[in-house]
């Protein structure tokens, strides 16, 4: 059983994206968001299957063709290519957040190439304009586009959707956060699971149904918890958020574990419950705008993220690909707060084939210092 919940929580991870463009009729209940500061309650209580843009092997000859190199993430790169290819044709919306300048970006040459009739069958394009700021008027702004978002969205479904639906949702999503937050504490304390099989497991929960997600996180936590503890530093993963586990192959294979990234896609997914006592749209701004890890996450809330991972991190790798226009200004801060606890660390591209030496020696010193921080 606990095999099985693994498996279905891997294959909700990896393969959503990879299968639209199969089956049109599945594809007509999807709803395709490039990063998850989308909130997925606002796309299920409209009727739809959120599935998240990712990254992946597959090549992108179409995209390359209308993305400049070096510019647009991996994940944008595959949206792309899926757009252009026709294997969106008929999901019924794609909606990008304005959290990042890539994303926003995608969203102008989308709609560029359906002006130009390069995307004559694409659906509807939604620009999610979610600010990641303090104040009440920020406040009062995010929840009037969650209300939009939700208007839209139920528009295309001629669903009659109220704030009674989206308390069913952030009701479910939060027993899946805590579902999330205890799969999570595998990883610390003592470490049960490589951080390329947890990864999955929490990620799931953005696309996953989350009363299934909740079931099966359960079978998959009983399944893992009596694992022998892993040996070898623990390793954190921070700057541009990684959302695919290929560093996390990588690092392990030198015997290393990955407990943590500064990702939406590690413990970042379950973060805090969203407050049901409030107005459904006014907390899910507040919780979007709080927890999501983007390129607009102010600068202290990043920080803040960043100290709390600190406690029993034998090695950091700080991930700028030569995308980021972003996350290397927050290196030196980064740098600093490692050096000032003792903590081994490089700044890395995010290829393994090209990061092997560096990732190689970091491991190297951290393992001299790991029998003292963790006895």
């Amino acid at each position: 059983m606990g095999s099985t919940a693994i498996t279905a929580l891997h294959s909700a991870f990896s393969d959503t994206f990879n299968v639209l463009g199969q089956d049109s009729r599945y594809d007509r209940n999807v709803v395709v968001a490039s990063w998850p500061s989308v909130p997925v309650e606002v796309i299920r209580a409209a009727g739809f299957t959120p599935v998240l843009a990712c990254s992946g092997a597959g090549a992108t000859p179409a995209a390359d063709e209308v993305l400049e190199a070096g510019v647009f993430p991996e994940r944008i790169r595959q949206l792309m290519q899926a757009a252009l290819t026709g294997r969106l044709n008929h999901v019924a919306a794609i909606v990008l957040p304005r959290t990042s300048d890539t994303d926003y970006k995608a969203y102008l040459y989308l709609q560029e190439l359906r002006r130009r009739g390069r995307l004559a069958s694409l659906p509807p394009v939604v620009l999610f304009d979610l600010l990641q700021s303090q104040g009440q008027d920020i406040a009062v702004y995010d929840s009037a586009r969650v209300q939009d978002l939700l208007v839209r969205l139920a528009g295309l479904g001629d669903k009659q959707v109220g704030a009674a639906d989206l308390s069913v949702q952030i009701e479910s999503g939060n027993a899946a956060r805590a579902a999330a937050r205890r799969l999570a504490a595998l990883r610390r304390n003592p470490v049960r699971v490589a951080g390329a099989g947890m990864l999955p497991l929490l990620g799931a929960r953005w696309t996953m149904p989350p009363g299934r997600y909740a079931e099966l996180a359960g079978d998959a936590l009983q399944a893992l918890a009596g694992r022998a503890a892993r040996t070898g530093p623990r390793v954190l993963l921070a700057g541009t958020p990684v959302d695919s586990t290929v560093l996390h192959v990588a690092i392990e294979s030198m015997d290393a574990t990955v407990v943590d990234e500064v990702s939406p896609y590690g413990i970042d997914v379950a973060g805090g419950d969203i407050d049901t006592a409030a107005d459904p749209c006014a907390a899910l701004a507040t919780w979007y705008g709080t927890h999501s890890i983007t390129a607009r996450t102010p600068v202290a809330t990043l920080i803040r993220r960043f100290e709390q991972s600190l406690a029993d991190i034998d090695a950091a790798f700080i991930v700028l690909p030569t995308d980021d226009a972003r996350f290397g200004w927050d290196y030196p801060r980064l740098r600093d707060l490692l050096d000032a606890r003792g903590i081994v660390h490089a700044a890395i591209s995010g290829d393994p084939a090209a990061d092997h030496a560096p990732i190689q020696a970091v491991l190297a010193r951290s393992r001299g210092v790991q029998a003292v921080r963790h006895g």
